[in-house]
């Protein structure tokens, strides 16, 4: 098990690699001059040029980079555009708030795709299933934005139960977490449902029940076991991709996370910002992927074989 560990590690580092070449790539062939966005409209072109050079702008492209690499290893990623505050600790502290909606999103899919995909599995063919794959369908087609809007209508501006914007309390997190997990929901819901019905037609399933096991006991000791496997991958990859979305849904409801930062200062063109957030969502989705591959080489041994 640690050689495959191991492996999987060291397989994370090109990978690393990649993105803080790809997020490097596309910030700077982005239109505008980092050094006239620091020195304002008013500023001369001496002063421009002191800035450029300040900023090492004027080094060739690749010692620009090994330069922000050397940084980012050190836990420096410049200085904002806009306010000149440290781009690192200034994300560092709203990366809490968007972690626990993530997390609180993540336990909303799981706890509402789960059980249904198992309860349309189990009562195929009937109005459960069919409940259970019109929710799949409509959670899977309705974008985030729009859930998020017809929650705050619903629960906001008609019961007035829930706040519509804001954070620092548990009233503050339900509805972007429902908006944000919704999607993901639905695609746990169908994905459970058919590796459900996939282990179900199995034989050892059959001999479970000649055997006179209780019907619970064979869907959630033998049959849900097996079924959770390609289940795992993919809620890995939904969690990972709660973070994009987390740039939307925070925005919809104002919630000070990285997410709503990041799309303000892609607004603003603070460049440094952008490079920090794009490298901390690519960073923290590729710890997720690692997570998921080791977990799922726990549960299945002969991946670690394989």
């Amino acid at each position: 098990m640690h050689v495959y560990i191991l492996k999987r590690m060291l397989q994370v580092i090109p990978v690393i690699i990649l993105v803080t070449i790809i997020t490097f790539s596309l910030v700077h062939l982005a239109p505008g001059d980092p050094a006239i966005m620091r020195a304002g409209e008013d500023a001369t072109p001496e002063q421009v040029e002191m800035i450029r050079e300040a900023m090492g702008l004027n080094e060739p492209v690749m010692l620009q980079y090994l330069n922000w690499m050397g940084g980012m290893v050190r836990g420096d990623l410049g200085t904002s555009l806009q306010d000149g505050r440290p781009v690192f600790s200034t994300l560092i502290r709203r990366l809490p708030a968007t972690m626990q909606l993530v997390l609180a999103s993540f336990i909303v899919s799981i706890g509402i795709g789960v059980p249904i995909g198992i309860l349309s599995a189990v009562r195929q063919n009937t109005f459960a299933d069919s409940f259970a794959r019109i929710f799949a369908l409509l959670g899977i087609s309705m974008p985030n934005f729009w859930v998020g809007l017809l929650l705050m209508l619903i629960f906001s501006y008609w019961l007035r139960l829930l706040p519509a914007s804001g954070s620092g309390s548990l009233a503050h997190l339900i509805m972007p977490a429902i908006a944000l997990g919704t999607s993901a929901a639905g695609i746990i819901t169908r994905l459970t449902r058919s590796s459900m019905l996939e282990i179900l037609q199995q034989d050892f399933i059959r001999t479970a029940h000649s055997k006179g096991l209780k019907k619970l006991i064979v869907i959630y000791k033998h049959a849900l076991k097996n079924a959770m496997l390609p289940v795992i991958t993919v809620i890995g990859v939904q969690l990972g991709a709660r973070l994009g979305g987390s740039v939307i849904v925070e925005s919809v409801f104002a919630y000070p996370g990285i997410g709503r930062f990041a799309y303000l200062r892609l607004l603003a063109r603070d460049y440094p910002m952008i490079m920090g957030n794009l490298l901390i969502f690519a960073l923290i989705f590729i710890f997720i992927n690692l997570m998921t591959d080791i977990l799922y080489g726990f549960l299945e041994p002969r991946i670690r074989y394989d």
